[in-house]
């Protein structure tokens, strides 16, 4: 499928056909997405987005628009995306991920107008070079990205949510999404024990076959009101059964983004990483963070061993945010 987007003269924006590049992390995907939602429909009519393979089917569910999907792990694959973009005839691409890489694929599609950050040695790919400094993580990385698509900024409470059809199964549960991708500086050790404070809730755990184990602690601690689906849903999937849940508590991964676009009610904990930088969007979110001098360090993994940027998240803390949600 394709997606399309426009450009800066308001009047051309009919006339205009532009490609938008998705980040490649689904987190950073779903908060770039909320603001391609929220663009002018005479402007979102003549845009594409360029979707990582992995996230395709997500993005088809969640926007509804056209879109390539942008594999590039073979050289035949990269042949293959460059074909399929020459041949939209873009006027314009917006390049949300600030690598080298993205910005020569750009190059090499032959689009006349390029717009990204000029970090990465990669400005003279570009025909719009915007201030590298402007991927500032004191500040919402929307506010870059808004930049970069040339859109207004607006604060992530303010997106009122996109939810989808729900899955049946599974409406008024609680969901756990106890996994991040990025590694352990992100995983909460204490869902186990937060699930046996939730007295008489029914839990979902939704995530990747990487965090079964996770999910197993879980279980264990209470077998009788547990569903483990990790390793079991597509991303589509994953999006029905939060769209109808109670509640959400996650990590901060691409499952709390997902909650948060969602519009469904959701805690996310934050450990390594900064909520300042990426919370997830929506009135009905909660972060948890820590006050520890070494935090946000935006590392995988603990450089002093000890996580107290986690530990000191306890579960009542979790249960006190619910509270305030739902």
């Amino acid at each position: 499928m394709n997606v399309f987007s426009a450009d800066q003269p308001v009047l051309l924006l009919s006339m205009n056909k532009s490609a938008i590049l998705l980040p490649n992390w689904i987190g950073d995907m779903l908060l770039a997405l909320s603001l391609v939602m929220k663009m002018p429909e005479e402007r979102r009519a003549g845009t594409t987005l360029l979707v990582p393979r992995h996230m395709a089917e997500l993005v088809e569910v969640l926007s509804g628009m056209p879109h390539i999907t942008y594999a590039r792990r073979t050289v035949e694959e990269r042949k293959a995306t460059i074909s399929a973009v020459r041949q939209r005839m873009f006027d314009s691409i917006f390049l949300l991920p600030y690598s080298f890489s993205s910005a020569l694929f750009a190059y090499r599609t032959g689009i006349p107008r390029r717009r990204g950050l000029s970090r990465e040695m990669r400005g003279f790919l570009l025909t719009e070079r915007l201030p590298g400094n402007l991927r500032d993580r004191n500040c919402h990385i929307t506010r870059e990205y808004a930049a970069i698509l040339d859109v207004p900024f607006a604060e992530p409470e303010l997106w009122q949510g996109s939810p989808v059809v729900s899955d049946h199964a599974y409406r008024g549960s609680v969901v756990f999404c106890p996994g991040a991708e990025y590694g352990p500086a992100k995983k909460w050790m204490y869902f186990a024990d937060l699930a046996r404070l939730l007295e008489g809730e029914r839990i979902v755990i939704l995530g990747t076959a990487s965090d079964r184990q996770a999910a197993a602690d879980v279980v264990q601690a209470v077998p009788d009101r547990v569903t483990d689906l990790t390793g079991k849903t597509t991303l589509p999937e994953a999006a029905s059964i939060m769209s109808g849940a109670r509640l959400v508590v996650s990590n901060d991964s691409g499952l709390m983004h997902l909650a948060g676009f969602l519009g469904t009610p959701v805690a996310g904990i934050f450990g390594s990483t900064s909520p300042v930088w990426t919370r997830p969007n929506g009135s009905k979110t909660s972060v948890l963070f820590s006050n520890e001098p070494c935090a946000p360090c935006f590392r995988r993994t603990c450089r002093y061993g000890h996580y107290r940027c986690l530990h000191d998240i306890g579960p009542l803390d979790v249960v006190k945010a619910m509270k305030t949600l739902c």
